[in-house]
């Protein structure tokens, strides 16, 4: 996997939610197989404008912090890979069809 482009996609002014939150900065994601948009919710009366997206950033963060921590366990070492590659049951030549049909 290589790396991805990360950008701010949208700043926007929102309905405070139940913690007060009432900016909504969303990022978008690019990845060379993976895209996806991410907000991040900010209360306004907290922060400057001119520091919103620093912040923003911080708590993207944060976010992806406890996220590697909540999966780190979900990591499988090479021989586990291999163990399960073993068991596979597909036909063989099933999988190159597969990924052929989807171009």
């Amino acid at each position: 996997m290589g790396n991805f482009k990360i950008g701010v996609a949208r700043i926007e002014m929102i309905s405070p939610n139940e913690r007060g939150m009432d900016i909504r900065l969303t990022f978008q994601f690019e990845g060379d197989q993976t895209s996806f948009a991410l907000p991040i919710f900010l209360n306004s009366c907290e922060f400057d404008d001119t520091e919103i997206v620093k912040v923003a950033r911080s708590k993207l963060y944060d976010v992806f912090w406890q996220l590697c921590g909540q999966c780190e366990d979900w990591q499988l070492s090479d021989d586990e890979s291999r163990e399960l590659a073993k068991i596979n049951v597909r036909p063989a030549g099933q999988c190159r069809l597969v990924r052929e049909s989807k171009s």
